[in-house]
């Protein structure tokens, strides 16, 4: 969850401090690359004496409908409300962040002149801002399949089969965000060359030859 708000923030820095960057961006990933491994480890820690089990699933599903679960975890602690209150600190952030970068990228888009928006470093900008733009999408998908959860979960609500499709939305979020970057950003991209454009261009340098 840090990672699309990092990636933000070192962007925001980018922007705002055009002449030092380097030396902020430099402390900032050599103290939060590290904090992303170790972070998920104070709201899971209760999961390490817990076991997995399979479990029946309450109503409205059928019996026989099965899902695996956790028993016994350190202090009775549940890792739903954990990972709401998260989804929702790091996405209110991610908001600020976004916006803040916004406005400083509409700032400096101004001051440019016509042919440097169609640069190599302004489509990149962009491919950057529409992945950033995905990963905050998946926070809202997230937490919203997590609270339906705590709400839902058990009773006779249609909203309970939407529990289905958590696994898929999850799979989507580690697929589509690296797929979208793939396709929108411009060092994925090959520079076509035209077979007869060459061909033309060494038959006029060997006709000058002769």
């Amino acid at each position: 969850m840090i990672f699309p708000f990092l990636m933000l923030v070192v962007r925001l820095i980018v922007v705002s401090f055009p002449m030092k960057h380097y030396k902020i961006n430099a402390i900032l990933l050599r103290i939060g690359v590290p904090l992303i491994w170790v972070y998920p480890i104070f709201f899971t820690f209760f999961l390490i004496p817990a076991v997995g089990v399979c479990r029946q699933l309450s109503s409205p599903y059928p019996l026989g409908s099965v899902h695996i679960y956790y028993a016994n975890p350190l202090f009775g602690l549940r890792n739903s409300y954990f990972y709401l209150y998260n989804t929702i600190v790091w996405l209110f952030l991610s908001i600020i962040a976004n916006v803040g970068l916004f406005l400083k990228i509409a700032k400096a888009r101004s001051q440019l002149i016509s042919f440097q928006k169609g640069s190599i470093s302004y489509k990149a900008e962009l491919s950057i801002s529409i992945t950033t733009i995905v990963m905050i999408l998946f926070y809202v998908i997230n937490g919203g399949f997590v609270l339906i959860y705590i709400l839902y979960y058990g009773t006779d609500s249609y909203f309970s089969f939407l529990l289905i499709v958590k696994p898929f939305a999850t799979d989507m979020q580690t697929c589509v965000v690296p797929w979208i970057f793939y396709l929108t950003h411009p060092v994925f991209k090959r520079v076509a060359v035209s077979d007869m454009g060459v061909s033309s261009t060494t038959f006029s340098r060997q006709m000058n030859h002769s």
